[in-house]
């Protein structure tokens, strides 16, 4: 049975594995069908034209711009987030690409946290300037009153709270107010949190972006982003969709809804685990502080929980300066943590922040980054075990 859209009785975990499903419309499977599509028959002239003039538009004509099996994964993603609509696309970034074409225009000015996704800013400071978009970067600290970075022709606030790398919390109702008075589109990556953990639509913003290849997909295996957003800024942003043809394959989509089953067991061991090993790193004397929202020593950590309500498993530790030979021995010393990009999946991640904007010594002081920051996406092994992974690690660093 189908169940009741706005039941608000019903919490996540019921609605993560059931909203929208209906077995009875594919012969009563509990899994919907895969759609491997790219042409959708029309049955006569007149159902063709009734398409055409918009007397009676059909939804599926054609896979770039609307699939079955895609489709059910955005209707759960948009009540999830409390949106009008969301589109799924083929990564996090075209989800991002998208919402920065629709939304901008050639005079536009724009205001985006500093400590922003990489591709992210290199978006406004590469591309976007060679279509007349100007950007400004601001600190998360000044998140609670932009108005000073404003300009007549300022069009958009992007943030990303937690941030990359250092996890600056900014403050997501301050900026949507004063947005809103303005009549400046937000968008927020909400990456890190999910809509489980954080509804920024809910707390003013317009449009929400996900990398739905880390936690929602969770597996390490698919690639796609999510879009979801307030009815306004959605219709803009799906016309560049169709344009630019970034829809995921369904088998994709498929994967990505069989991980959002399973989303809420997931994201609280990752929150379970890497909260353990947060605070067990804020004990070691090599280190030399711990970047995670949910420590309470942490910056921020009062504002975060005021429009969070829970923390993943991604966050950051800095140590002791030991050199670049201390480094290696304790990253080549981990068996449990694989030293690779992304972050979100079943295994656990560390990735060196000595590399980041490598070569831009001016850029990574303004961020806060030095060569001893080490980020790190906690996994669903046992938390002890990555504990005791991590101290060999910190005798390695020693020695060396």
């Amino acid at each position: 049975m189908l169940l009741p859209e706005h039941d608000t009785n019903l919490h996540a975990a019921t609605k993560l594995g059931h909203l929208y499903d209906d077995p009875q419309s594919h012969y009563g499977t509990v899994n919907p069908p895969v759609y491997h599509a790219s042409t959708y028959l029309f049955p006569d002239y007149e159902g063709w034209k009734a398409n055409v003039t918009g007397e009676k538009p059909r939804e599926f004509t054609y896979n770039i711009s609307h699939n079955p099996t895609t489709k059910l994964l955005e209707r759960k993603i948009a009540h999830l987030e409390g949106a009008a609509d969301c589109i799924a696309s083929s990564s996090g970034m075209s989800a991002i690409s998208m919402v920065l074409i629709g939304l901008l225009n050639a005079g536009d000015h724009a205001l985006c946290i500093n400590t922003v996704y990489g591709p992210t800013r290199a978006a406004f400071t590469s591309h976007l300037p060679r279509f007349g978009v100007e950007a400004t970067f601001f600190p998360a600290s000044d998140s609670a009153d932009l108005s000073a970075y404003l300009r007549p022709n300022t069009r958009m606030i992007f943030i990303e709270s937690p941030s990359t790398g250092l996890f600056e919390i900014q403050d997501i109702r301050a900026v949507a107010k004063l947005a809103k008075a303005k009549g400046i589109w937000t968008v927020i990556d909400n990456t890190w949190a999910t809509p489980l953990f954080q509804k920024p639509i809910e707390l003013g913003i317009d449009v929400s972006v996900h990398a739905g290849t880390k936690y929602i997909g969770g597996h390490s295996d698919i690639m796609f982003g999510l879009t979801a957003g307030n009815a306004e800024a959605m219709a803009q942003i799906r016309k560049v969709y169709t344009m630019l043809g970034a829809c995921p394959g369904p088998d994709d989509s498929y994967l990505a809804l069989r991980g959002l089953r399973t989303l809420h067991v997931r994201l609280k061991q990752h929150e379970a685990n890497g909260l353990k090993v947060a605070r067990w790193l804020e004990s070691r004397p090599e280190v030399v502080r711990v970047n995670h929202p949910g420590l309470e020593s942490f910056p921020g950590h009062a504002l975060h929980r005021s429009q969070t309500s829970g923390d993943s498993g991604l966050f950051s530790f800095e140590l002791q300066p030991r050199g670049e030979a201390a480094r290696a021995a304790f990253v080549d010393s981990l068996r449990f943590f694989g030293l690779g990009y992304s972050w979100g999946g079943y295994e656990s991640l560390l990735s060196p922040l000595a590399f980041q904007y490598y070569g831009n010594d001016a850029l990574r002081a303004e961020l806060g980054l030095n060569d001893d920051i080490f980020r790190v996406s906690i996994g669903l092994e046992d938390a002890d075990d990555l504990i005791a992974d991590l101290a060999g690690g910190l005798t390695a660093y020693r020695s060396a």
